[in-house]
């Protein structure tokens, strides 16, 4: 016997049967099943619950090969700048214009408190020119700076040239003695320039000339060979007075008055030698 069939030509349903299919107990599907299941009928990113990605325009095109030109230019640019830079500073930095004319044997010299080895005149000299303080702790120095001046510098003495290190054309050049004593003479590119030196008792204004300045027990003195020199002692109401050629002043440092006079000869016969120096320099 046949199944009754419905005018579709399907078999039909049998209400009773589907009726005891209904009253059988099923189990609930595992929620593994059911994600599964919702997998399988949804796109990777809705599953996942992230936003799809947006689509990204084409990539853009490389530089064309103008566009790396100008950038290599660049960089070479650059690169040679730096190099001609660190050329200029060992090439063209300025001359050194110190000289070590004389040292005593066994002189010890200091630049700024650190002993500089006295074997290399060129390394001393450069080390004395860019020292705020030079001391002759022992010994005897000669130094010439330029055509601008030399310096006679003895055994105990400490003095600052700093000043010698600067190139306007108009500024005066600064010396401070210390201690000690110091022999200077002017040279042919000192002229129209002005020196102005400092010391315990007294300053003075040289604007050409070979002077001295001695520390001595009781007092500073100061003596001039020839040319200018302006003493102005630092006690209150000393004036300013020039000091004579072959003269000297003797500034003490209590409250005594200036000594005027002739040199000794322990600050004169120092001094004319140098000056004997200079000319066969400076002729």
């Amino acid at each position: 016997m046949s199944e009754p069939t419905s005018e579709t030509g399907f078999p039909e349903i049998d209400g009773a049967v589907e009726a005891a299919l209904r009253a059988v107990p099923r189990p609930p599907a595992r929620a593994e099943f059911r994600e599964g299941l919702r997998r399988s009928f949804l796109s990777p990113a809705q599953a996942t619950g992230r936003a799809a990605p947006v689509a990204r325009s084409a990539a853009a095109p490389p530089p064309d090969a103008s566009d790396r030109r100008s950038l290599f230019l660049r960089l070479g640019g650059l690169i040679a700048a730096g190099l001609i830079l660190a050329i200029g500073f060992f090439v063209f930095q300025p001359a050194l214009r110190w000289k070590v004319l004389d040292l005593a044997a066994g002189s010890v010299v200091k630049a700024d408190g650190i002993l500089v080895a006295s074997g290399d005149r060129l390394a001393l000299a450069r080390a004395l020119e860019r020292a705020r303080e030079i001391e002759v702790e022992r010994g005897d120095l000669v130094l010439q700076v330029g055509d601008l001046s030399l310096f006679d510098l003895g055994e105990g003495t400490r003095v600052s040239l700093a000043g010698f290190d600067r190139s306007a054309p108009s500024a005066p050049y600064e010396v401070k003695v210390l201690a000690g004593r110091v022999r200077a003479r002017t040279g042919p590119g000192f002229q129209g320039r002005t020196m102005h030196v400092a010391a315990d008792a007294f300053d003075v204004t040289v604007t050409g000339t070979a002077f001295a300045v001695d520390y001595e027990a009781a007092g500073t003195c100061i003596c001039c060979l020839h040319g200018e020199v302006q003493v102005s002692p630092k006690a209150p109401g000393t004036p300013t007075k020039p000091v004579p050629p072959e003269c000297m002043c003797f500034v003490y440092r209590d409250e005594r008055a200036p000594r005027w006079g002739n040199p000794p000869d322990k600050h004169s016969i120092p001094l004319k030698a140098l000056e004997a120096r200079a000319q066969e320099i400076w002729r």
